[in-house]
């Protein structure tokens, strides 16, 4: 019976090995704990438990640890660690403190958090979440409080941050009365007011120039949202187009035509009519 223990102890200790091998060792921690409560004199058992406490990153554990067996060895054997676990312990002692954990970037963008929970609309955030992956202009299309814009950023912030480094953008087109208006609207949601023109919004610019009045502000405002959005791969929400729905799809088709690497993200009553416009219908929950 001694013998089929010994086999068996020596069968979990290769399996654990193995594992912590193959960068397990969080999740053999615990089983590793166990066992050597069990065997506390096993001293390659607890070998085994040091590296996994460092390879999870506790090293003062895994000091803690290695007092504890060298007092155990020296109490009940009157022996110090092997070879092994006085390695261990060097390398240990060895280490560098590990750096603070960097706090994570504050993803780019203006969305602001939701304060209620989103629930009922999982399959249409598949769904949108596919069509943004296939197609660059995207409407959501349904009635007033159908949720169009709830689920447009709910979508948008679920989107892995990689394929949008340049972030989510939305500009908020409900209060614009006048259709001149959208691409001004468009630019103060970026913060891209300030955007010195160089080369993808110079023909903008000079075609501004030639007009007056309202007509060469908008202009001015759609050559400088031109550029920041040309050298940017950003996602831009377009909410609420319906009430000015032809300036939104010139300005969409005109974006979509200068700025290769954005995407369109637009919530309306009706279509857009945008060459190349994937269409999503919202129905009210």
């Amino acid at each position: 019976a001694a013998r089929w223990t010994a086999r068996r102890l020596d069968a979990r200790r290769d399996r654990l090995a193995a594992e912590l091998a193959l960068g397990r060792a969080t999740e053999v921690l615990p089983e590793l704990t166990a066992l050597c409560g069990e065997h506390p004199l096993d001293e390659p058992l607890q070998a085994l438990r040091l590296r996994a406490l460092r390879d999870a990153g506790r090293t003062a554990q895994a000091l803690a640890a290695y007092d504890e067996v060298r007092t155990l060895l020296a109490d009940r054997l009157g022996t110090d660690p092997g070879p092994e676990l006085t390695g261990l312990y060097a390398e240990l002692l060895r280490q560098e403190p590990p750096a603070p954990a960097k706090a994570p970037a504050a993803p780019l963008g203006n969305l602001r958090a939701r304060l209620t929970s989103f629930v009922g609309r999982e399959r249409e955030m598949e769904a949108l979440r596919g069509d943004l992956s296939r197609g660059r202009l995207v409407t959501l299309l349904g009635p007033g409080g159908a949720g169009k814009t709830r689920l447009s950023q709910e979508v948008a912030d679920t989107v892995d941050a990689g394929t949008w480094p340049d972030g989510v953008w939305l500009a908020e087109l409900a209060p614009v009365d006048d259709p001149e208006a959208v691409p001004e609207a468009v630019l103060a949601a970026l913060g891209a007011r300030e955007t010195v023109l160089s080369g993808a919004g110079s023909g903008e610019i000079r075609a501004a120039e030639r007009a007056s009045g309202e007509e060469r502000a908008a202009g001015e405002s759609l050559a400088r949202l031109t550029e920041y959005c040309s050298r940017r791969r950003m996602l831009l929400l377009l909410d609420n187009c319906e009430h000015v729905i032809e300036a939104a799809a010139a300005l969409a088709d005109h974006l979509l035509a200068h700025c290769p690497r954005l995407t369109v993200l637009a919530t309306s009553r009706e279509p857009l009519g945008v060459p190349g416009e994937a269409v999503r219908p919202v129905d009210p929950l």
